[in-house]
């Protein structure tokens, strides 16, 4: 109840946030009420788990022996395969679009847009993805990061509040929340934020080091620098040869494919 009244009073403090027309919207497709046997479940839960756990190879072999049209299977197979960087996660996804999982589809494929550099199409299909799943504060945040990463910086503002009061215990939108932050100089606000939501100084140093990467003009910058990439702390799918790990190796796969490593630069 404290963080959930700090959190409101902060967004109260930061002033304007953009507002989205985006909200709320109907069901689509067919329905996800699938009924399947209880060895599926079973066999569908322990693959969700390994994907939690960063075994990603292990889980798509699990996922290869359950029923090829269950929707539940073809969402966590995509899953399994944009993790591995399997471009047949890209057809996956779109044909779950006229389906239920539409709102997965949308965000699975603003997710590998962003991987590939391509914050125009992300933003649309994460923007889709959060009309259908307004509620969802993992999507939030990754729509803000493409918001972030493109300049749009009071909209990624709105989005990272709102995934911040939507689910108080994940990190990952106060740490970008702290990176725009730090972009846009605000000092007091930024130290308030840490002390309300408790980040950690690995959070704070993510959080700088992110601000430092998607600075337009940043003092470190050295002239004839290759570009920043776009995965960093606030988004990224799974981490190519990281600098520095921010989290443990218990870290579950879930938060690291929706954030907190750096990847080497």
């Amino acid at each position: 109840m404290r963080n959930a009244i700090a959190i409101g009073v902060l967004s109260l403090a930061l002033g304007g946030c953009a507002n989205l027309e985006t909200l709320g919207g109907p069901s689509v497709g067919q329905s996800c009420s699938e009924h399947l046997g209880q060895s599926v479940e079973l066999q569908l839960n322990l693959a969700r788990e390994m994907l939690d756990n960063g075994r990603a190879h292990a889980a798509l072999a699990n996922l290869e022996t359950l029923p090829p049209n269950s929707l539940e299977v073809q969402e966590s197979k995509a899953l399994a395969l944009r993790r591995i960087g399997d471009p047949r996660a890209q057809a996956i996804y779109q044909g779950l679009l006229s389906t239920c999982k539409a709102a997965e589809a949308h965000h699975g494929l603003g997710q590998i847009a962003m991987r590939g550099g391509n914050t125009v199409t992300a933003e649309r299909e994460l923007r889709e993805a959060a009309r259908l799943q307004p509620t969802d504060s993992a999507l939030r945040n990754d729509l803000g990061y493409v918001l972030l990463s493109r300049g749009e910086l009071e909209k990624a503002r709105f989005e990272f509040i709102t995934a911040m009061e939507l689910d108080e215990h994940d990190k990952l939108p106060a740490t970008n929340l702290l990176s725009l932050m730090f972009m846009q100089g605000e000092s007091s606000e930024a130290n308030r934020l840490i002390q309300s939501v408790g980040l950690s100084a690995d959070q704070v140093r993510a959080a700088k080091d992110q601000a430092d990467s998607l600075r337009p003009s940043s003092p470190t910058s050295t002239p004839g620098a290759p570009a920043v990439e776009v995965e960093s702390v606030g988004y990224v799918d799974e981490p190519v040869q990281p600098a520095r790990p921010l989290l443990d190796d218990k870290t579950p796969a879930a938060a690291r494919d929706a954030k907190l490593l750096v990847k080497a630069r």
